[in-house]
């Protein structure tokens, strides 16, 4: 994530440069906030807190529930995620810094993070990643969706199941891994929509579906 002017985040999947302590933060908020919603509903939860000189580990720990629940309101489920928000702040208060803790052995990371109230594997390795800057795969529904059209993996492939699709054949690396996912999703909103668009898909090809079409 870097920042844009004011109290407006500006992450996109894929962006590149080293981060400041209050980006990483903004990137592990908005990997929370955007769960079962838009970016752009997250983007104004953030540029909320922002506003209101709350996006900071301290503040969120210490903030009154219903007040970080207005701020947040825009994400929806935001008595849900402001639990998640706390249960993060508090738990990365504990250590030296965001960039610091996540520079640590990636498994075990990957682990801790999961264990923490509303964190799944998708958010833990959206974390990993544009966070922290390290090389762990994130599958979202639309790599799902791709993945079983296409026949990467079947219609039912677990989380991990994807993720080591793509893990056994790429080479390890943060930045391919972030621009893979920054494909996969402007592939997704382009043609493999839920009602697939295969007209000038580039994997169309390749396609079980898209070539049957």
């Amino acid at each position: 994530m870097t920042r844009g002017r004011g109290t407006t985040p500006s992450y996109r999947p894929g962006s590149r440069g080293r981060l400041t302590e209050r980006q990483r933060l903004e990137v592990c908020l908005g990997a929370l906030l955007t769960q079962n919603t838009a970016w752009t509903n997250a983007s104004r939860a953030i540029e909320a807190l922002n506003r209101a000189d709350s996006a900071r580990l301290d503040k969120l720990v210490r903030m009154p529930s219903r007040r970080l629940e207005d701020l947040i309101r825009s994400s929806g489920y935001f008595r849900q995620k402001a639990i998640k928000l706390k249960t993060f702040a508090k738990h990365a208060l504990t250590k030296a810094g965001i960039g610091r803790w996540l520079a640590g052995p990636l498994p075990l990371l990957r682990e801790e993070l999961r264990s923490l109230h509303g964190i799944g594997p998708e958010t833990a390795d959206s974390i990993l990643l544009y966070a922290g800057g390290r090389p762990s795969f994130v599958v979202d529904a639309y790599t799902l969706r791709i993945g079983s059209r296409i026949g990467w993996f079947g219609q039912g492939a677990s989380y991990d199941e994807a993720a080591s699709f793509f893990t056994g054949r790429l080479a390890v690396s943060a930045e391919l891994y972030a621009e893979y996912h920054a494909l996969i999703v402007e592939l997704a909103k382009r043609h493999c929509r839920k009602k697939p668009v295969c007209e000038g898909c580039p994997l169309r090809k390749g396609c079980r579906r898209g070539s049957a079409s």
